[in-house]
């Protein structure tokens, strides 16, 4: 009974500091039992007393009302602290550090930790960090793998470096993992349980939910699609590098495939898409062979998951040229229909999904504590898909 009533006192303090009169009329307990429960909080340390003019208020502390999240790129960093219910309250981006490693690491550190002391956080307030980053990671001991972008993390400890910078447990995931939670969460695949998000640019990944959770495979690298083998370098040695598919599809590649058609006017993808605003024939037949090329992975994925939605993302794939062509070339390849949509969240959809994440940790603290169920105020731990 001490941890029910405990626990309708941090579910209703979640939504703010509350008077005595009003935790009293949030929780329905009587005056006797509330007044154990919220002693037994207090000895714990886990809500606190404050107000004035003889108001007594009570309000939660010990990590349970905030969370980090953290998208971490070869380019920049973004990091964000939010509230119990994945509200951000402040964000900030970066340059990413060029000396790489345990320099990130430490950059991540003090990028969140501006962040709290500006919203008037302190540490022991925040319950759950997630750092997103591209590459392989393992889903047993963190370690990132295939993450070119960024130097020197495969040589680290990358969870436990973070979890002493921190000083709490931080979970590592790969960022495109984050991005489908993102799109799940508060995206366009809001609700799915069984959802791709396909993440082309520069490279390219893919992120699984299915059956409500998230895919990460015996080594985390599930999704890794680069490695599909279409297209014409299968048995190169670029190929095994970095993966046929990639080779036609990511930026470079596209690049590549128009200059081989004879192209002299275009030196980048944003050249390329430029000049089919223009409609240039050349451009216009560049971009219909990629999305063939786009639209046959699907239906290797729509033949293999059943999913009921994929999401593009990524600077080439929520253009929207890309997507239409996509959209009607699918029809020609698969007898049922598949529902295509561009991210709704664009290049916010890592940060939103390592904001999901993080949330969960908050859940998870508060369960092992309290072992609340999860409810109407939670997220469902499947779909956000935290680390076991």
């Amino acid at each position: 009974m001490d941890r029910i009533s405990q626990r309708l006192v941090v579910e209703a303090l979640l939504r703010g500091p509350l008077s005595d009169e009003a935790l009293a009329r949030e929780t329905g307990l009587p005056k006797r039992v509330l007044r154990t429960a919220v002693g037994g909080l207090e000895t714990a340390g886990l809500i606190e007393r404050s107000g004035g003019q003889g108001q007594v208020l009570h309000g939660l502390r010990g990590g349970f009302a905030y969370c980090v999240g953290v998208d971490l790129g070869g380019t920049k960093v973004t990091a964000a602290v939010a509230d119990h219910s994945g509200t951000v309250l402040a964000e900030a981006t970066e340059v990413t550090d060029p000396r790489g490693g345990h320099h990130v690491l430490e950059q991540i550190r003090g990028l969140a930790a501006r962040l709290s002391e500006g919203e008037g956080i302190e540490p022991h307030q925040i319950g759950g960090i997630t750092v997103g980053m591209p590459g392989v990671i393992h889903p047993h001991t963190g370690a990132v793998s295939l993450g070119p972008n960024i130097a020197g993390l495969s040589d680290l400890d990358v969870p436990g470096t973070l979890g002493l910078l921190f000083d709490q447990a931080v979970q590592v995931e790969n960022d495109v993992n984050l991005a489908v939670l993102g799109e799940a969460w508060r995206g366009h695949a809001e609700g799915c349980q069984d959802v791709g998000f396909m993440a082309l640019g520069t490279g390219t990944g893919l992120g699984l939910i299915v059956n409500g959770r998230l895919v990460r495979g015996a080594a985390g690298a599930a999704g890794e699609i680069s490695y599909l083998p279409f297209g014409n370098n299968l048995h190169s040695i670029a190929a095994l590098d970095v993966g046929a598919f990639e080779l036609e599809i990511g930026s470079a590649g596209i690049v590549d495939r128009y200059k081989a058609s004879g192209g002299v006017q275009a030196r980048t993808v944003r050249d390329i898409f430029a000049l089919l605003e223009r409609d240039d024939s050349l451009a216009a037949r560049v971009i219909d062979d990629v999305a063939a090329m786009v639209a046959l992975a699907i239906v290797a994925l729509q033949s293999t998951l059943d999913l009921e939605k994929i999401v593009l993302g990524g600077s080439i794939g929520v253009r929207s040229e890309l997507v239409e062509r996509v959209q009607r070339a699918l029809p020609r390849l698969f007898a049922r229909p598949v529902d295509v949509a561009a991210s709704a969240l664009g290049n916010r959809a890592g940060l939103i999904g390592a904001v999901a994440a993080a949330v969960q940790g908050l859940q998870q603290r508060r369960a092992s504590l309290f072992g609340l169920a999860n409810g109407s105020i939670f997220l469902e731990p499947d779909l956000v898909g935290a680390a076991e």
